[in-house]
């Protein structure tokens, strides 16, 4: 049986949990990869470092061949461990070191990669169009030279395997993370590709109240507004549906009273279906809900609505005019209109909220491909993707 897989190794230390979920999600962004599994397990001879191994969950949508799929995205400019330097980084974690492998036996492929803050260095040996290939790559050089592998006249089918291997044995990325960790890493990543620790989830932004009023906050600070401010001391149900717990959280962060911004409108949105100019429904527009005859569908659906989103300040207008609702579990959002029509926004309520903060501050490198992965991740939801 073939094994195939892709995995990083990294010292849990500097890498933690939050850093590689959101990085695999910056990495995939663009990627049609609907249910991408990552999990973690200790390496057993490597002291002191860990693996993650990816897997796209459905190799059809990611291109029909999981081993294609895995190379190209770890070959891509973002990568999965150059978005979890970033990440990790911003959790403050800046001097990080990140180890990477693709491998294959069902045909020859064994790529290595050591990822810094201040660049990388590739190893690897491949089956290339003309035959056998070996590389070393850094960001200034790229060097790949073809392999020849010495065969004695009549050799067996056993003499040729063990030739190849001499020939290859010296250009392995497994080799070459073996010189760098100091301990056999292919046989260590093997073993622990069949004994998971436990499971990552891929998210751009973590769901759940404390996350969100962690991105509450952090909107406000990019606003210069103050926390809590003009809360409601409790948030009305909305024909019968009570507030999702995760909206309690931020309704009770998000500052509701800003003297120097009293309209409190969000402008030029593009996310998904969130198109337009935005504005969090306040208490007694909460209640209005109450009494709209054309809720009663959405209510029955579980929404809670949550904003209303009209027409953008340069174009449109009423007939865009649309109500942004969260689902039941506080998570996914909802486009409705006439109160009848639902469909999926595109981002969940974090990632919105991340994106709004990301869009009224100046944004680093890695803000930029967190935004930019929101984005289309968001585009991809809201098509059906």
């Amino acid at each position: 049986m073939a094994t195939t897989f892709a995995a990083l190794i990294f010292r849990p230390a500097e890498i933690p949990d939050r850093a590689l979920s959101q990085g695999f999600a910056v990495a995939l962004g663009g990627w049609d990869v609907a249910s991408p599994r990552l999990f973690v397990a200790p390496l057993p001879g490597v002291p002191g470092f860990s693996a993650a191994y990816y897997a796209s969950g459905d190799p059809a949508s990611a291109g029909g061949d999981e081993l294609d799929h895995l190379a190209e995205l770890f070959e891509d400019e973002l990568s999965p461990p150059v978005a979890v330097l970033d990440a990790a980084a911003e959790l403050g974690h800046p001097g990080a070191t990140i180890f990477a492998l693709v491998y294959s036996d069902e045909m020859v492929h064994d790529d290595g990669w050591r990822f810094e803050a201040s660049g990388y260095l590739r190893h690897f040996v491949r089956e290339g169009e003309e035959g056998l290939e070996a590389g070393v790559e850094t960001p200034d050089r790229s060097d790949v030279v073809e392999l020849d592998v010495d065969l004695p006249d009549g050799a067996t089918e056993a003499q040729e395997r063990e030739a190849t291997d001499r020939a290859i044995r010296p250009h392995r990325g497994s080799t070459f993370l073996s010189t760098e960790l100091g301990a056999p890493v292919l046989g260590a990543l093997v073993g622990g590709l069949f004994a998971p620790e436990r499971r990552v989830d891929v998210r751009l932004v973590e769901p759940g109240p404390a996350s969100i009023a962690a991105e509450v906050s952090r909107l406000n600070r990019v606003l210069r507004r103050e926390d809590g401010r003009g809360a409601p001391a409790s948030v009305p149900p909305v024909r019968g549906v009570a507030a999702p717990a995760a909206y309690e959280a931020f309704a009770r962060a998000y500052d509701w009273a800003d003297p120097a911004d009293p309209e409190d409108l969000y402008r030029e949105l593009a996310i998904g279906a969130v198109e337009g100019t935005l504005r969090f429904l306040r208490e007694d527009e909460l209640r209005h809900h109450e009494r709209e005859p054309g809720w009663g569908a959405a209510a029955a659906r579980r929404l809670y609505p949550i904003a209303r989103l009209s027409g953008s300040a340069l174009g449109g207008g009423a007939a865009q005019r649309a109500i942004v609702a969260l689902g039941e579990g506080g998570e996914q959002l909802w486009i409705v209109r006439g109160g009848a029509s639902a469909a999926p926004a595109g981002p969940t309520f974090g990632e919105l909220l991340r994106y709004l903060s990301l869009g009224w501050s100046r944004r680093s490198d890695a803000e930029e491909d967190l935004i930019g992965a929101l984005m289309l991740r968001a585009r991809l939801r809201a098509s059906g993707g």
